[in-house]
């Protein structure tokens, strides 16, 4: 803090995120350079890392960037009670997360107390601890070292066109971070209903909706089932919009669940489906061969494709009026620990490179030091498919 003025990458190292998103800021127009040195090169002062600070702050509550665009710029009034609101509903989710750690060690206890920690509910509890380790790992990567940060619920929710007094199904709808974070946008008179097997992720997002429900409009209303999405029937003609997100792997018969969300809309309603995946490949390849030509996964990737494309056929089958919107983010990973530990958690490719231990964390060490960064691309699918008359 001591210098006047600092570099790009002298800027970033003193926020924490990469000289990427510097870059990107500058771009967006929300981080313009105070100065440019004898050789051209940006330079910054402490009034740019206070409008950073700024950015990530609105970012991290939940603002997109095109809003906190609108809020530079004098375009958009953000009220204070709206950003404590929003500070707060971050904060009940971190300990939301630890809550539900909290409640399956105590089940485990209860279980066991009474001797009735049986293999199906030990499964269970297991699945429950490293779905969440997963998730929140995946969306760590994405937090420190992603391009676009923490846009991308905001940015689902803006595409699914929730309006006013419509009547929506989410199927699967886990911790409802889709509604959480954009909980004040959602229009009056809108009834949402949570269908979820998880018992623990309708008592969490429950007691969200409870705690905050102040804060929604008039006639708003959100409902909960528990049920096992594949075995229970949607209705007819019941809903506006029907919300699928980050749920094929979990669905059973495809073509049944299709046909069952077919008749579940009204006429004229939408389904609003997402397919995330990451083209490891353009990432990863040259990097994991550069260590040893043995290192593949071109294989692993193209059955991913291959499953997305499958899927695709099938929902357009029953739903022909379709569009899509698409989500570009990527990564940008400058630390060789995080670097390792992300290969680790990707299936396939953990698989490969978990024997090699020491050997392959130096080199991953000196590809940064040589390289800066890796970047590995990904993308968000959202598909939208009308049911017409």
């Amino acid at each position: 803090m001591e210098q006047e003025r600092f570099t790009v990458g002298e800027l970033a190292a003193l926020a924490g995120v990469s000289a990427r998103t510097i870059r990107f800021y500058g771009k967006k127009g929300l981080l313009c350079p105070v100065a440019y040195s004898d050789n051209q090169y940006r330079q910054y002062d402490k009034s740019s890392l206070l409008q950073l600070q700024q950015i990530l702050i609105l970012k991290y509550i939940g603002f997109s960037l095109e809003e906190i665009v609108q809020i530079f710029q004098g375009q958009r009034e953000m009220s204070l009670s709206e950003l404590l609101a929003e500070q707060k509903r971050m904060l009940l989710e971190k300990r939301e997360q630890l809550d539900q750690v909290i409640s399956v060690v105590e089940k485990t206890q209860e279980y066991g107390s009474r001797d009735e920690l049986k293999l199906p509910q030990l499964s269970e509890l297991v699945k429950l601890v490293v779905g969440n380790q997963s998730a929140n790992k995946s969306f760590g990567y994405y937090e420190k070292y992603g391009t676009k940060q923490q846009d991308w619920y905001p940015w689902l929710y803006r595409q699914l066109h929730v309006r006013e007094g419509e009547r929506v199904l989410d199927v699967g709808g886990g911790y409802g971070l889709v509604w959480r974070r954009s909980f004040f946008r959602i229009p009056p008179g809108v009834q949402i209903v949570v269908m979820e097997k998880a018992r623990d992720q309708i008592d969490l997002l429950q007691g969200f909706v409870k705690e905050n429900k102040k804060f929604l409009k008039k006639g708003t209303s959100f409902s909960f089932e528990q049920v096992d999405i594949n075995q229970v029937d949607y209705g007819t003609e019941a809903y506006d919009c029907l919300v699928l997100l980050h749920m094929w792997p979990y669905i059973g018969d495809r073509a049944v669940f299709l046909d069952k969300a077919f008749r579940a809309l009204k006429p004229w309603g939408r389904i609003c489906a997402n397919m995330n995946w990451r083209d490891y490949v353009v990432g990863l390849e040259g990097l994991l061969r550069g260590f040893s030509r043995e290192l593949d996964i071109r294989f692993q990737c193209e059955k991913r494709q291959e499953l997305m494309r499958e899927i695709e056929r099938e929902f357009k089958a029953h739903f022909p009026h379709t569009h899509d919107r698409i989500y570009e983010n990527e990564l940008r990973i400058s630390d060789s620990g995080d670097l390792y530990r992300f290969l680790l958690d990707r299936g396939e490719v953990g698989r490969q490179i978990a024997g090699m231990g020491r050997e392959f964390a130096r080199y991953l060490d000196a590809y940064l030091k040589r390289e800066g960064e890796v970047v590995i691309p990904s993308y968000a699918r959202l598909m939208t498919g009308e049911k017409g008359k």
